[in-house]
């Protein structure tokens, strides 16, 4: 017996996750989605010598059973983008995101038209679809250029495929692959697949020979997560464990309120957060300020964005923009689009947020997911033809003329790796915040105070955060539905019961709060060990989500006195909340609810003095 080692392997499965620049966004996940339909079809068709009608019964069957044996990891744990979101499910999800929604059911709904799938990326079908029937069409063989770009990655495709198979010789190289695969899929496919094997050599230089083991190789989904620091050696999770919540709120969405008593580490947290994006050796890890971090002190006389954005001075009788610091933060995000930017406003409510802070409100509402995974949004500072804009355009850019013409055709708008957080303490020198700035951001509490930390080393040790963790690529609802739909079945169904609590008071919520929910979730799947390295089902992390999204989003909005807020409504959402996390979790894993015990604070506040709020 001889087969590709686990060593191999998970190589292979390391250099399939790079298939695209963000392996953790959507677009990555689509792009294996159509990888491993395209390969079930083909040797569905190879094997029957007929099209797969999903219609019937046996054929749906076999079709999840070829679509298990290209992404199964172990039993019915899978990978969705060969990274770090491992489901486990029965059916792969084929189920739910492929027959029962997208093209195949359209294609029942409207027999007599021909779909191409897929149909989000333009002339690069992969197949055909008619009444729920799936065909090959061998003139689209060639797209899968398309989806795998990149050669070695073709390469670690096929020994991935390979890896439930006995190979009977010593050494495995190209022409052995190609032997095994062709047993499986169409020559027409393998083509497009197999490297050459001057391609093949050049990976064994880059990668190592394939090893060989006696018996096939068991990959433990925790040797996947350690490949990519999701764990330590000493199993424990990384140091950024403690952190989640804020990561994960950053990629939801890049506007964050850290709210607490003065002193609590809002501002140093920030800092430390850009640090922790750079190497541990590297100049801007150790720098007092990293490059990706700038604060700026929110004064009590802000009323308009003059001081953050700029304004056209015409003081000297030719229009001159005077350029604020967050424009020049901004420019410096776009130069570098691959690492996480952080603004910190400091005491962002010394002044009226909604007032000095109206453009950013207004066009991080018009955030846009494009099909190629980039975010896009409506320029915070609209182009003009005027001399003024010429010569700004010139001076932020410095000669980056690329970035220039983009200012130049579209305006300043925000890009995607630019996170702003802002650092709030509530109490009389302050102000409250609208309901326009709680609905646009995420808002999470540091009261908590610990007399040991910072003593023992002068960062804080976060652990090495990568883009994909804090730069989403989705934006809405629908950008996670259709792969994560059973998922988002469960937040509906808990956010259907919390909102018929708040029916008929001013805190129902509404699509905006509902699409956040659907993306903090969803992001959070990943994270699914504790800290000591246990796994959590995936029905324990949904409820730890909707739990700690439950208070960013929904408590935060709930403000006023006992003619506005009754006891009974606060009773009531502590009740719902409670039934629909049991309902996840079970009794046995019943977890300790943040938005209870905040929704408990705040009763006792209505009791004692008849107001409450969200802020301690």
């Amino acid at each position: 017996m001889a087969y590709i080692s686990k060593k191999s392997l998970l190589t292979a499965y390391k250099i399939l996750s790079h298939n695209t620049s963000s392996p953790s966004s959507q677009g990555a996940t689509q792009f294996i989605s159509a990888i491993r339909y395209l390969f079930a079809l083909d040797r569905f068709v190879l094997r029957y010598n007929k099209n797969c009608d999903t219609k019937e019964k046996e054929d749906r069957e076999q079709f999840i059973n070829y679509v298990g044996d290209i992404v199964r990891i172990d039993g019915s744990y899978y990978t969705s983008n060969f990274f770090t979101d491992i489901k486990n499910e029965k059916d792969y999800k084929v189920g739910s995101n492929f027959f029962s929604v997208n093209v195949v059911k359209e294609s029942i709904a409207n027999p007599a038209v021909v779909h191409d799938f897929p149909r989000r990326t333009k002339d690069a079908a992969l197949f055909n679809v008619q009444n729920g029937v799936l065909s090959i069409n061998k003139a689209f063989y060639k797209n899968i250029n398309k989806y795998i770009t990149d050669k070695d990655c073709k390469i670690a495709l096929a020994i991935w495929l390979c890896r439930m198979y006995d190979f009977s010789v010593s050494e495995i190289g190209a022409s052995e692959i190609q032997a095994i695969l062709s047993k499986y899929y169409t020559t027409e496919l393998l083509n497009e697949l197999l490297p050459t094997n001057s391609d093949f050599t050049e990976y064994i230089v880059k990668y190592g020979r394939l090893e060989i083991s006696q018996e096939k190789a068991k990959i433990a989904i925790k040797e996947i997560l350690r490949m990519f620091d999701k764990e330590n050696s000493d199993n424990t999770n990384p140091q950024y464990y403690e952190y989640i919540d804020i990561i994960t709120a950053i990629k939801t969405k890049p506007f964050l309120l850290l709210a607490g008593i003065s002193g609590t580490g809002k501002s140093r947290i920030v800092r430390e957060l850009a640090r922790a994006c750079w190497d541990e050796d590297s100049i801007e890890y150790k720098a007092q300020k990293p490059k990706n971090f700038e604060v700026i002190q929110v004064k009590p006389n802000w009323h308009d964005s003059t001081e953050l954005i700029g304004y056209v001075s015409r003081v000297s009788g030719t229009p001159v923009y005077v350029i604020g610091d967050f424009l020049r933060f901004i420019t410096q995000a776009w130069e570098n689009l691959d690492i996480p930017y952080f603004l910190c406003l400091d005491e962002m409510n010394l002044a009226p947020v909604e007032q000095y802070f109206a453009e950013f409100l207004s066009v991080i509402e018009s955030r846009k997911s494009n099909e190629d995974g980039t975010i896009t949004t409506d320029p915070i500072l609209k182009k003009s033809t005027e001399d003024w804009y010429r010569v700004l355009t010139a001076e932020l850019t410095g000669g980056n003329e690329t970035l220039r013409n983009r200012f130049l055709e579209e305006g300043i708008t925000i890009p995607q790796n630019l996170i702003v957080m802002g650092t709030v303490n509530m109490d009389e020198t302050t102000f409250s915040f609208s309901r326009k700035v709680l609905d646009r951001a995420m808002t999470i509490e540091m009261n908590e105070v610990d007399l040991y930390a910072g003593l023992d080393s002068k960062y804080e040790h976060i652990g090495k955060l990568n883009s994909d963790m804090l730069i989403g690529t989705a934006v809405e609802g629908v950008d996670v539905y259709a792969d994560n739909e059973e998922v988002c079945n469960k937040v509906l169904s808990y956010l259907q019961a919390v909102n018929d609590v708040l029916n008929g008071t001013p805190f129902k919520i509404a699509y905006r709060t509902r699409n956040e929910f659907l993306l903090y979730v969803v992001n959070n799947l990943p994270y699914n060990l504790d800290e000591k390295g246990n796994e959590f089902s995936e029905d324990e992390v949904i409820a730890i989500a909707l739990d700690e999204i439950t208070s960013m989003k929904i408590l935060s909005r709930i403000e006023g006195d006992d003619t506005k807020i009754k006891h009974s409504l606060l009773e009531s959402l502590i009740t719902t909340i409670e039934a629909q996390l049991l309902i996840l979790t079970g009794e046995e894993k019943k977890i300790e609810s943040i938005s209870v015990a905040k929704l408990k604070e705040m009763k006792e506040r209505l009791t004692l003095s008849g107001y409450t709020s969200f802020w301690s």
